[in-house]
């Protein structure tokens, strides 16, 4: 199923990248450009035991991606999970 997942925080990433691995096509988006260039290398922004490799893994099978781009993320999911901060 194709999901998007806006944030890329401690809980979209790990959504992001735990829906990737049990095989869905995943596109997380963020509005910070530095972190989605950084992540799309495979380097993670926060720490979660186990996160590193699913976040390889994901990038390595294609089903997990990251944009900076709403309207694509929109487009994109079937399924979207917001998972921004909150005041």
């Amino acid at each position: 199923m194709k999901i998007s997942v806006f944030g890329s925080g401690y809980v979209g990433l790990v959504q992001a990248a735990v829906l990737a691995e049990v095989g869905h096509d995943v596109l997380c988006m963020d509005i910070d450009r530095n972190k989605v260039e950084r992540l799309a290398q495979g380097l993670a922004s926060i720490y979660e035991p186990g996160l590193d490799a699913l976040l390889r893994e994901g990038l390595d099978s294609g089903r997990l991606r990251f944009s900076s781009d709403a309207r694509l993320a929109v487009e994109h999911g079937r399924v979207q999970f917001i998972a921004v901060g909150t005041p």
